[in-house]
């Protein structure tokens, strides 16, 4: 069977349509590029905020008048699945998320009775048409933030073994990726639940081993979560072959919208991380999420978030309007006017914007090691050094190359550079 599949949302949510990939793959389908010519389709969905949920709706439509059969998975399934009506609905089967790795089984035979058991491994991946690899180390979180609606359509938190961790990242790298993507809806909170008693640090440790030319990131974190193992975390983060990079959503910089959120930190707890970080991992590149229109936030309380932004500086700023959640806490508060919701967002864009250029021209002169990991547009490639910013270089390096490049401009969202040689392993160029 020729099956098509596409993938929407987090690095988690991406990570997942490539393991579908894989075992589909393995269970003898072929993958198709298009769904045109398909013989189904699968839908991996993002539910986060409501325009991205119409949107997937909108996409399973169209979807369904182009393939026989649709497979759909994700965060709209377990919760918002009632909002798949319409002529293609006795044409799609609906998948649990911890469920997934039963789809080819389900593409071909009748769907099986859900199951809360941990998916299959799958043990042998091809060749991947890119050099990233997402591999997921854990379903589910420790949080209870009043908003978040993953959370509810992912359930608690379910660790994968460190020894299965371990193994995927080495297939991964066996199959020619050179940057490798540890996602969960928490990273920090990883092992909490294991009865090992292994936590991330532990878990980078035994990844660390894994040898090969290859980077690794690190997905989203809590300051929540973090705050236990910060110490011992950043002090891995510090070695190869992993990425100095941060991704720690903050959300707001008052302690008042925080509270309401249920987020479990302090403004002075993300700026102590913060500090922590960039002092034990040199030239640490900070990523972080800010919520704008919070039904409780006031004036005073957004200008805090803007004075945090300004503080910390960090170099990537994503941005979300406030979107009430169904079966969510914060959906019971009363929402504050769409025009203060839109006028802060254009607020904090034009305050990111000016802390990613000003962040970003720190590098131009400089000299580093990065690994090519993208095709960009207009016959350029996308790299990343070793703080996992992104540099744009002219022509065409093969996916994975290691090169040694001169930052020669900054843009807001990356930088541009050109190989100057110096091919190598990651890490044998020092950064100035």
């Amino acid at each position: 069977m020729r099956v098509y599949v596409e993938s929407f949302g987090c690095t988690q949510n991406l990570g997942e349509g490539r393991a579908i990939e894989r075992a589909l793959h393995d269970a003898g389908h072929a993958i198709s590029p298009t769904p045109e010519g398909a013989d189904a389709g699968v839908l991996v969905t993002c539910a986060v905020i409501g325009p991205t949920e119409s949107r997937m709706v909108r996409r399973w439509e169209w979807l369904g008048q182009r393939v026989p059969k649709v497979v759909v998975t994700g965060c709209l399934v377990p919760l918002r699945s009632g909002l798949l009506q319409g002529p293609g609905r006795d044409r799609t089967t609906l998948v649990a998320i911890r469920d997934q790795h039963r789809i080819p089984e389900i593409l071909s035979g009748p769907a099986p009775a859900p199951s809360d058991a941990r998916p299959a491994p799958v043990e042998r991946l091809p060749r991947p048409a890119v050099a990233t690899a997402e591999i997921a180390i854990a379903q589910g979180c420790t949080s209870a933030c009043t908003y978040c609606f993953s959370r509810l359509a992912r359930g608690p938190l379910a660790s994968l073994p460190v020894s299965e961790v371990v193994r995927k990242v080495r297939d991964a790298v066996a199959a020619g990726a050179a940057e490798i993507r540890l996602s969960a809806l928490d990273t920090s909170a990883y092992g909490h639940d294991l009865e090992s008693g292994e936590r991330l640090p532990e878990l980078l440790g035994a990844v660390e081993t894994v040898p090969g030319p290859h980077r690794v990131r690190i997905g989203m974190m809590s300051p929540q979560t973090l705050a236990p193992i910060a110490e011992r975390y950043f002090d891995r983060l510090a070695h190869e072959p992993f990425f100095r990079f941060l991704h720690l959503p903050v959300q707001s910089g008052s302690d008042g919208v925080l509270g309401a959120m249920r987020r479990g930190h302090d403004a002075a707890t993300f700026w102590r991380l913060v500090d922590l970080g960039r002092r034990k991992v040199p030239e640490l590149a900070l990523s972080t999420d800010v919520i704008v229109g919070f039904p409780t936030e006031t004036e005073a309380d957004f200008r805090r978030t803007l004075e945090l932004l300004d503080a910390t500086e960090p170099e990537i700023v994503n941005v979300t309007r406030f979107s009430a959640r169904p079966m969510t806490p914060a959906a019971r508060l009363k929402p504050l006017g769409p025009r203060v919701a839109k006028d802060r967002s254009r607020r904090v864009a034009d305050l990111r914007w000016r802390l990613a250029r000003r962040r970003l021209e720190r590098w131009v002169g400089r000299r580093s090691d990065a690994i090519a990991v993208e095709a960009g547009a207009g016959g350029t490639t996308v790299a990343r050094l070793p703080n996992y910013l992104p540099v744009v270089l002219p022509g065409r390096l093969a996916l994975g190359a290691r090169v040694e490049v001169r930052i020669d401009g900054a843009r807001t969202t990356n930088q541009l550079g050109r190989p100057t040689g110096g091919f190598g392993p990651p890490g044998s160029v020092p950064v100035p």
